[in-house]
């Protein structure tokens, strides 16, 4: 496995381990106004009257999937951290059924995808901008999810103390990408590079952590998975360039200044 690929394996995880459930549920309000403005974008822009009603049917079917999907996360989360007996087993059912949810997600938003070509061109802009946005809150529920699939896999040889201890060593080896503000795009990716060729360098540590990690990813995130899980909503996607490491913008980036200086349309019922 190349560097490159060690770093995005680890940028995603680094928004998973670090999203606790605070932010998860901080999230997930934010994720539900994104959604009701892409909503209403098909009605302010969409015609005739079959479109829009074809484009509210389509986010009722993702809206219902992605609100499984949030609680299918949490109950993971939720076994992992008991005590039960049973807790890996569940955990492990629980992340099987997001998986089986998450083929159909990917279905219906390249169904969403594919109407939204139907758009005026003049307004396809503003709908990448909060195309864009959504696809923000949908990876970091993801990597939420699949941080929580290695911490399993961890559990099943190490103590949660252990595991626990392991997660927060790596997290301090790793640029917190929340205190990247200001930080030049170039300079942030480096030092990531940096602290994966220092990870792979201290085998000694966290050799068996990232052996699993890999094993995984591999299993997970092969080329073609990740095509056919492929989440974009955006057309024209030329003129819409995708941030570095993973996809995920910092704050303060383009996506989150046009939606605070009112550049797209945010109508909460």
């Amino acid at each position: 496995m190349t560097n490159d690929e060690t770093t995005h394996i680890l940028a995603r995880l680094e928004i998973g381990f670090r999203t606790d459930s605070a932010h998860l549920k901080e999230l997930e309000k934010d994720l539900s106004v994104t959604l009701q403005c892409a909503r209403h974008f098909g009605k302010q822009h969409g015609s005739p009257e079959d479109w829009n009603t074809n484009w509210h049917q389509q986010w009722d079917n993702v809206e219902g999937l992605l609100r499984r999907i949030k609680v299918l996360v949490h109950e993971m989360d939720g076994s992992i951290e008991s005590n039960d007996s049973d807790r890996l087993k569940r955990a492990l059912a629980a992340w099987e059924t997001i998986q089986s949810e998450d083929a159909r997600l990917v279905e219906a938003l390249s169904a969403i995808r594919a109407q939204a070509i139907g758009l005026n061109a003049a307004v396809r802009k503003d709908w990448n901008i909060l195309a864009r946005t959504l696809e923000i809150h949908l990876e970091t529920i993801h990597a939420c999810a699949q941080a929580l699939r290695i911490k399993l896999e961890l559990l099943k040889e190490h103590s949660k103390e252990q595991v626990d201890q392991l997660v927060q060593d790596l997290l301090a080896k790793l640029p917190n990408r929340t205190h990247a503000d200001g930080m030049d795009a170039e300079k942030y990716e480096q030092e990531y590079r940096k602290a994966a060729t220092e990870l792979e360098q201290e085998r000694h540590k966290f050799s068996g952590f990232m052996d699993v990690v890999k094993g995984l990813w591999m299993w997970i995130e092969t080329t073609e998975e990740r095509v056919r899980r492929n989440r974009s909503l955006r057309v024209d996607e030329a003129e819409f360039s995708i941030p570095p490491l993973a996809g995920i913008p910092r704050a303060g980036s383009r996506t989150e200044r046009q939606m605070e200086e009112g550049q797209i349309y945010v109508t909460k019922h």
